[in-house]
């Protein structure tokens, strides 16, 4: 995907290096996972539909990633949707031959006990729980869609691996620097000039990032909401809502 007003992990990469003037490179591999912690934190991180095609072994899938929850959707072969169990209500258990169910009875919580052949499970009772990334279902299948929102990123030739997008934005950038070398002190590294323990404000990092990213997020979102290049499109829900600046 081609997109206007995008902010490249090079330039970002090459301002560090101009302002910070670190010594070593291994820093450099570990940038695009820290843009994207940032960028969360900033609640500026775009986000895009995907779906996955998942293997099933003994009934669970595993989810490379963390899942969104929150805007998961699932099918089988035959593209019927599988909905997820309310644990409020009941939940699959060990993914044998019974299913436990919690249930309300005049203030009273008690179990009862189903039995239920998970074999036989027709297309509208089938369901699944998560369990971190594993996605338990409660029949038997060799693979699964799965559809939800996750960062948005593209391939990026010169680190061949995939980057985030990154909003092109002044304060966003030098919020990004910031937090960067934040995370590269904090691994135990030495700079001559910059120090996390330093009082003087603005050799610490850790300080200038939380002084200007919440203006850095303001900024970018204010930008946004006039922008109409497509950066909208990314930022479907809640977490980012460009019309309320």
């Amino acid at each position: 995907m081609k997109i206007k007003n995008q902010l490249t992990l090079q330039r970002l990469i090459g301002k560090i290096d101009n302002d910070f003037n670190i010594s070593e490179s291994d820093w450099i591999p570990r940038v695009a996972a820290w843009t994207i912690d940032a960028l969360s934190q900033l609640k500026c991180l775009p986000m895009e539909k995907k779906r996955r095609r998942l293997e099933v072994n003994d009934k669970v899938a595993i989810f490379p990633c963390e899942i969104n929850a929150k805007e998961l959707k699932l099918f089988d072969s035959c593209n019927n949707e599988i909905k997820q169990l309310d644990k409020s209500k009941e939940c699959l258990c060990n993914n044998t031959d019974k299913i436990h169910l919690l249930r309300d009875d005049d203030d009273k919580r008690r179990f009862l006990t189903v039995d239920f052949d998970l074999n036989r499970v027709s297309p509208g009772n089938r369901n699944f729980v998560l369990d971190g990334n594993n996605i338990e279902l409660n029949f038997d299948a060799l693979y699964i869609t799965v559809e939800t929102y996750e960062v948005a990123t593209y391939y990026d030739e010169y680190y061949d691996c995939e980057c985030p997008y990154i909003y092109d934005n002044g304060l966003l950038l030098e919020a990004l620097s910031w937090y960067c070398m934040f995370k590269y002190l904090s691994r135990g590294s030495k700079h001559p000039v910059y120090d996390l323990k330093s009082q003087n404000p603005t050799l610490n990092p850790f300080v200038q990032w939380n002084s200007i990213k919440q203006k850095a997020a303001i900024s970018v979102k204010h930008d946004i909401s006039k922008d109409l290049s497509g950066w909208n499109n990314f930022f479907y829900n809640s977490t980012f809502l460009p019309r309320d600046i």
